[in-house]
C-alpha cells in the first residue's frame, strides 16, 4: 500500500520499503527503494536500500553532484578502481565513501548484493 508523504516539517518520520516506489537503476539487474528523501521527508540527504542481482557486472560513475556512502548488508561484490587498478572485496559490515566524481567496476557475487545508501544531496524515486 503506497502512502502519500508530506515533508516532515521537523517531525520524526518512518518509512517502509513497501510504501515507496521501486526505482530500477539497471532493468532486471539493480533496483533501489528511496526510503528517506527531500520530497518525502524534507531531508537534505536521502537513504536507500539497493539490491543487485547475482553476477551483474557494471561500470559505476559519479555524477559530479552527489556524495554517496554505501554500506554492505548482504552478499558481496568485487570493486576495481579503473584509474589505479586497486581492488576490494565489498562484504557485510564494509562501508565505502564515494566523492562526487569517481569511476569503478562493480562485479556482484553469486549471492547478489544488498546495500544501504546515503546520498547528499537527496536523490528521489526515479533518479539514477
Amino acid at each position: 500500500m503506497t502512502q502519500e508523504f508530506v515533508p516532515s516539517e521537523g517531525k520524526i518520520r518512518w518509512s517502509r520499503q513497501e510504501d515507496v516506489k521501486l526505482t530500477w537503476i539497471h532493468p532486471e539487474q539493480e533496483f533501489s527503494h528511496r526510503l528517506i528523501t527531500k520530497k518525502l521527508h524534507g531531508s537534505s540527504i536521502s537513504f536507500h536500500i539497493t539490491t543487485y542481482m547475482p553476477h551483474f557486472d557494471v561500470m559505476v560513475e559519479g555524477d559530479g553532484e552527489h556524495e554517496v556512502i554505501l554500506y554492505c548488508m548482504h552478499g558481496w561484490s568485487r570493486q576495481i578502481i579503473e584509474e589505479t587498478g586497486e581492488e576490494r572485496i565489498f562484504k557485510p559490515g564494509d562501508a565505502m565513501y564515494l566523492p562526487k566524481n569517481y569511476r569503478y567496476r562493480h562485479i556482484i557475487g553469486e549471492a547478489g548484493l544488498v546495500i544501504a545508501v546515503a546520498s547528499n544531496p537527496s536523490k528521489e524515486a526515479g533518479d539514477m
